[in-house]
């Protein structure tokens, strides 16, 4: 899973700017973005693994 920078010269809106301007999916889709960002970053698992999880996951979904 990559991320995508803020493009240079964009300032980051706040927190709380964030919370009150996006829609509730968006907002859990946020912090499933954050989430997996750190845990990537710090090596709890890789973009491989998470794949894996993700598409095991849907397999599961899918066949219901």
């Amino acid at each position: 899973m990559a991320t995508v920078p803020v493009a240079a010269g964009k300032d980051l809106i706040n927190f709380n700017e964030a919370m009150d301007r996006l829609s509730r999916d968006d907002r859990f889709r946020a912090t499933i973005y954050a989430m997996n960002t750190l845990l990537v970053q710090k090596g709890i698992y890789s973009p491989a693994e998470f794949e894996l999880q993700f598409c095991q996951f849907a397999q599961k979904t899918i066949s219901r």
